[in-house]
């Protein structure tokens, strides 16, 4: 192999590379954030290819590809490495998706559903209850290094899956629906405290405006929803960071199935 052909090898390498790292950039929480600036972004992704480039081509184990012959095998290639870095950023989005979305559940419980903030990561509308969860849950991902083991996961990816050599096998879907079915789940679970206790409150109220017909429920039941949930919300918040801590664990072990179904297909 000639010098010409050494040099367009590792320029190959080094395109698989830095597409699969944006591939998880593009939809991951933090790192997929419009606060961060585009080119920073692409500075940073730039600076993780240029390390990761002679980690991998060093590396005892790890399949390097050469060159395919024609430009098709190139865009296969290409578009296979984005995916996988997709398929990583999906699966850590979904879960501050379902924060989020736990938080609307709130809100409607405690009538605030036509109260919105604008959420400064994805630039649209979002719950403030979502917004509080969603915050919350940002601080404890990078209190426990979170952002660290994302990008450990997209390195761990390379050593199982092999570069421009992307395959994804009927178990790879099933597992992403599956994960995809945990996202209700992950959100009733993280709501239900306010949404329980509030739901009993209403049928508590139910009685009592059936019982005593001269209370006005709509008067006192706003405000007491509103006071109750906000009660409930700053007792069961050390829970909810406990919590959060074992839903970041399970992220992991996902992101860590995920690739290496990805490995075997």
């Amino acid at each position: 192999m000639d010098l010409q052909n050494i040099f367009s090898n590792y320029i190959y390498i080094f395109i698989l590379i830095m597409v699969r790292y944006i591939g998880m950039f593009m939809i991951a929480p933090i790192f997929g954030s419009r606060v961060i600036p585009a080119r920073v972004r692409l500075g940073f992704i730039l600076f993780l290819s240029f390390i990761t480039l002679p980690i991998l081509t060093n590396a005892q184990g790890i399949g390097i590809p050469d060159l395919p012959d024609n430009l098709l095998a190139v865009m296969l290639a290409v578009l296979g490495e984005i995916a996988v870095g997709l398929s990583i950023g999906f699966i850590s989005y979904l879960l501050f998706a379902a924060i989020q979305f736990a938080g609307h559940y709130m809100d409607l419980s405690m009538g605030f559903a036509i109260v919105n903030v604008i959420d400064p990561i994805s630039q649209t509308q979002a719950p403030v209850l979502g917004q509080f969860k969603n915050i919350l849950a940002i601080l404890v991902f990078f209190a426990i290094n979170g952002h660290h083991l994302l990008l450990r996961a997209v390195y761990y990816s390379y050593q199982l899956i092999p570069l421009g050599n992307v395959s994804f096998s009927n178990a790879f879907f099933r597992y992403i629906f599956s994960i995809g079915s945990e996202f209700f789940r992950i959100a009733i679970l993280i709501a239900l405290p306010v949404t329980g206790t509030l739901f009993v409150a209403t049928v508590i109220l139910g009685f009592l405006a059936r019982t005593i017909p001269q209370m006005n429920i709509f008067v006192i039941g706003l405000p007491l929803k509103v006071l109750l949930g906000f009660l409930i919300l700053s007792l069961s918040l050390v829970f909810t960071i406990y919590y959060f801590q074992d839903l970041f664990a399970w992220l992991y072990r996902s992101l860590s199935e995920l690739i290496k179904l990805i490995g075997q297909g």
